[in-house]
């Protein structure tokens, strides 16, 4: 062959090796040793450009990630390489030249695998969508049975089997056949299913199958072209939900109900005087009416003027014998000899002064209701006895009597005495303890919830205001004083110093300096005369305060509605005893 031949046979033969290199999708790009470019095929031009702008550039400069020149310099192949170029995913087979058995550069494929890798990830999230839909299926505590725009069943869960009691081998046989076979054996309902396929809209029915409440709601499953692909049947057991709910009703319809009557409680209580608004006393009463609607015994205890019979009586109205008689009894007011007559009665004769026909004791008048036993630890030993026997037996017998009488008395006691002391001391029995102590409500001095005196005064205030027809009010530096004041009387106390301030005050603003407590020195001195000197003693103080305020006779006289007369010459005669150093005022 002569050299003008070979030379287009070369020519030829190059351009369709070109051609063939064009015409692949694999991108071909060649280097020679300096690494500058010396061939791209069409492919290649979709990561470096046109081969007229990237011919004879470094490829360093143009795609530094080929690692072309790794494989120059090392004269190794290198296969199943990945990279990425640019935005695009690529694996890529490295390869030198060699001619004469010399490297001369090295050529590169490349092949995209960018949509690939994007399919393969979608198909991994298919995948985990389609694993998590089998795990919500067969974990779904409803029923769920999937048929095809056909009617032929593909799937139902294990908890539509169990619902309808569908035995195993049964339920794999109907996989694949019409949905209409479980309808006909009474598995499903015809009408949810058809209608959810003719209709394409979600129909719901309720039916009762094997004696239980089911829910059918049938959805149909629609493509982009609005045509129907499939139905899904749920199917829920509503018989422990229905039965639950009827419960959950009934329950809050009582919890309605306490709220209420807690709350008509309260309402009552403060208008009876119960006022209160510290966490400490809010917290008492809650459990004091919570204690109310159980039917046992309560120990009220707590220093004298705490408010012990209002507590009592709360537990009275809040309980199940409002409409039943409430009685006090003060177990150290009575003579250890009349105590047990007042509390079981007596038959007639049964002792010197007694009535023909007998008496009925208070258990026997509480019958049905409340009995609050007040200064309990007074009783005495041999009294305490025959109350544990009346608590233990619910039965009284008369003084002087042998017939028992049934009585049905809700026992509260009330002290403020530490009662634990007397049973170690031997004055209190141990067992009555445990029987009247089965709840204990310990009531704070008024000193430990100061925070509610400013609320008791004001209440205190209007209603004494209105019972004496007055109009006082109490100044910020008087409520001070009655804020920091310890109280040892605590709230009896607060209301006979505000009744007293009420009457004494000759101004609308009460004046700080008219608080003198009860419990000041004076008033605790023990007092030794006769009633007529006591009375006397008690009238001068009273004449002298209220001159003292007012400043005249006639203004005090007015004050405790008394003739002007009687004030001079009451303060007359004290000052010729040196009772007084008061100027008479007109």
């Amino acid at each position: 062959m002569k050299t003008p031949e070979k030379f287009r046979h070369f020519t030829n033969l190059m351009n369709e090796i070109r051609a063939v290199l064009d015409a692949i999708y694999t991108a071909v790009i060649a280097v020679d040793m300096a690494g500058n470019i010396s061939f791209i095929n069409k492919a290649a031009e979709r990561f470096v450009g046109s081969a007229e702008e990237v011919l004879g550039q470094p490829i360093n400069k143009i795609i530094p990630e080929t690692k072309l020149m790794e494989v120059v310099r090392t004269g190794q192949p290198q296969f199943g390489r990945r990279l990425r170029i640019g935005d695009k995913a690529v694996i890529t087979n490295r390869t030198p030249i060699f001619i004469d058995g010399k490297v001369s550069g090295a050529v590169g494929a490349f092949l995209d695998i960018t949509d690939l890798e994007t399919t393969a990830a979608e198909l991994r999230t298919v995948q985990e969508i389609n694993t998590e839909l089998n795990a919500l299926i067969d974990s779904s505590a409803d029923g769920l049975v999937i048929c095809n725009n056909d009617g032929i069943l593909l799937r139902m869960n294990e908890a539509y089997q169990n619902m309808v009691d569908i035995p195993k081998g049964v339920a794999e046989g109907l996989i694949g056949k019409p949905v209409m076979e479980l309808v006909r054996q009474g598995y499903l309902s015809e009408l949810v299913t058809s209608s959810a396929m003719e209709t394409k809209r979600t129909a719901t029915m309720m039916q009762e199958i094997r004696g239980r409440e089911i829910l059918f709601t049938g959805t149909p499953v629609l493509d982009q072209n609005n045509r129907l692909v499939r139905v899904i049947a749920n199917i829920r057991d509503l018989t422990e939900l229905n039965s639950t709910r009827k419960k959950l009703q009934e329950a809050t319809r009582e919890v309605a109900r306490y709220k209420s009557e807690i709350s008509r409680l309260k309402i009552k209580a403060l208008e009876e005087g119960f006022v209160f608004n510290s966490p400490e006393m809010q917290k008492l009463l809650d459990l004091t009416l919570r204690v109310a609607k159980v039917d046992t015994s309560v120990l009220i205890t707590g220093e004298s003027g705490v408010g012990k019979e209002v507590f009592a009586r709360i537990i009275h109205e809040a309980s199940k014998r409002p409409n039943k008689p409430f009685i006090k009894v003060n177990c150290g007011a009575f003579a250890p000899t009349l105590i047990e007559s007042e509390l079981f009665g007596y038959e007639q004769g049964a002792f010197t002064g007694a009535t023909r026909k007998g008496k009925p004791g208070i258990f026997e008048l509480a019958s049905g209701g409340t009995l609050l036993l007040d200064e309990v630890g007074e009783l005495p030993l041999d009294l305490q006895v025959k109350l544990l026997r009346v608590i233990q037996e619910q039965e009284i017998t008369r003084l002087g009597g042998t017939a028992s009488i049934p009585v049905d008395v809700r026992i509260i006691s009330a002290t403020n005495q530490d009662l634990e002391a007397l049973v170690n001391e031997g004055r209190f029995r141990k067992d009555l303890f445990f029987r009247l102590n089965v709840v204990n409500i310990k009531i704070p001095p008024l000193r430990e919830h100061v925070t509610d005196i400013p609320y008791l005064a004001e209440r205190f205030m209007r209603h004494f205001c209105q019972k004496h027809n007055l109009n006082r009010k109490l100044t910020t530096q008087l409520l001070q004083k009655l804020v920091e004041y310890k109280w040892p009387g605590n709230i009896r106390e607060l209301q006979n110093t505000l009744e007293r301030l009420v009457i004494f005050s000759p101004r609308e603003e009460i004046d700080s300096a008219l608080f003198t407590p009860a419990s000041s020195t004076e008033s605790e001195q023990v007092f030794s005369g006769t009633l007529r000197s006591a009375l006397a003693e008690t009238e001068k103080k009273v004449i002298i305060q209220a001159y003292n305020v007012c400043g005249s006779s006639r203004k005090a006289a007015a004050l405790l509605g008394i003739d002007q007369s009687t004030v001079v010459r009451k303060l007359q005669q004290y000052r010729k005893e040196g009772g007084t150093d008061a100027d008479e005022h007109q």
